[in-house]
């Protein structure tokens, strides 16, 4: 019998962590995303071509990947994974959005992940699987120029509870992940690789650190596995403790 995961945005850093660990556990491994990943796999990794930013809106895409990836999932499937993973951050001031920053930032953040769960999911039912969304702390807790990532990471957030409502009756749990500031290439770059502001960030958490990566892909891998369906519609924090902090001047 077989275990699947599902993992969009496979070829960047978490997604790529993600893939590492998952293989190391002997699951089959479908990797979503617009580039194929530079490292070479085993026979339990396959890669599917698909850019998020289209699948929404055009039909007939959207129809060719999902079935792409159903047949890829063998029949004796009897645990299978959805971590809606792929992430884009656009940064732009109130003064420069445009209409394809809200576009693209909600298509890859939030539709896609419902469009993948809708079109997969007699398998999910089939298998009792669990959906998994990466959120990110901007879904409750932002800054200037973040208003389209932050506003699709929190449509995320309720898309992750009202599919909780629809589908947890079917055995499918859905749960979110919402981390704060990772050890990536993507934050590294919204603070222009500054190092005295990513000393600084790391000092504004209380736990005086941000998260790295493969902490971060293990901590989903657990929650993806978690076999207690009650645990559904839930958005679990990985912060820091940075939620809980009131910057006034001391």
């Amino acid at each position: 019998m077989s275990k699947v995961v599902v993992i969009t945005g496979s070829s960047g850093e978490l997604g790529s962590e993600l893939v590492n660990i998952f293989n190391a556990d002997g699951y089959l491994i479908i990797g979503l995303d617009k580039l194929p990943m530079t490292k070479n796999y085993n026979k339990r990794f396959n890669f599917v071509e698909a850019d998020l930013s289209v699948l929404p809106k055009d039909y007939k895409y959207r129809i060719s990947v999902i079935e792409s990836i159903k047949e890829l999932i063998p029949d004796d499937v009897h645990k299978i994974i959805l971590i809606n993973n792929a992430a884009q951050q656009i940064l732009n001031e109130f003064d420069d959005i445009k209409y394809e920053d809200w576009d693209k930032s909600f298509a890859v953040n939030a539709l896609s992940p419902f469009f993948l769960t809708q079109g997969l999911f007699e398998q999910l039912k089939h298998a009792q699987g669990h959906v998994l969304n990466i959120s990110s702390i901007h879904a409750k807790l932002t800054k200037s120029s973040f208003t389209c990532y932050a506003a699709s990471k929190r449509a995320l957030e309720s898309i992750t509870k009202s599919l909780a409502l629809e589908i947890s009756k079917h055995g499918v749990s859905v749960n979110a992940v919402a981390p704060a500031a990772i050890n990536t290439k993507m934050l590294k770059s919204g603070f222009k690789n500054d190092k005295n502001k990513l000393d600084q960030l790391n000092s504004f958490h209380p736990s005086n650190s941000i998260g790295e990566v493969v902490d971060t892909a293990q901590f989903i891998k657990l929650i993806a596995e978690n076999k207690n369906g009650f645990l559904t519609g839930s958005i679990i924090e990985l912060n820091g403790g940075i939620s809980s902090r009131l910057h006034d001047p001391d």
